[in-house]
């Protein structure tokens, strides 16, 4: 397959995602829609036995139910490069205290909160830097909320060694 087809049918299929559930791509969507529309194109489908096609609806369903995966995907939809190459220092400097917070902390509750008062903050910033097409403000939001997700991972692995 030659490279070009590779691009046009990864542009196509990424694009599926919010054309096969008919919500136009955008960060802030409605879940409920989203929930409806996935049950309605779930029974249209074990009506017509195509499990090919419902593991299609299954992936993008969990591609845009997840605040990541979404923002991932709009921004491959809009030809956005991830923000791997130029680490913003604002976010490293944010992951580094939280990492050495979590050193010395014994209150796995509070630190889940602190992290998810923090990803919250970060989806908002989304909201807005996708409602504003400001792209480049998305892909470094895009980058602390890998990071904020990384550490509220290691929160719960913590939570789970610390119960044992």
């Amino acid at each position: 397959m030659r490279k070009e087809n590779v691009v046009v049918e990864r542009v196509f299929m990424s694009s599926n995602h919010f054309t096969l559930f008919g919500i136009e791509p955008a960060f802030n969507i409605s879940f409920d829609e989203l929930e409806k529309k996935y049950i309605e194109l779930s029974k249209t489908d074990i009506n017509e036995r195509e499990s090919k096609s419902m593991e299609n609806i299954n992936k993008a369903y969990q591609v845009l139910k997840s605040p990541l995966k979404r923002a991932e995907h709009l921004l491959d939809l809009f030809d956005v490069k991830s923000k791997k190459e130029h680490l913003d220092p604002e976010i490293l400097n944010e992951s580094m205290e939280i990492r050495e917070y979590f050193l010395d902390c014994d209150d796995l509750q509070f630190a889940s909160r602190m992290i998810d008062e923090k990803v919250k903050d970060c989806t908002k910033n989304l909201i807005n830097a996708f409602a504003t097409k400001n792209f480049d403000e998305a892909a470094t939001q895009v980058f602390r909320l890998r990071y904020l997700y990384k550490s509220f991972e290691e929160i719960k692995e913590n939570a789970a060694s610390s119960n044992f």
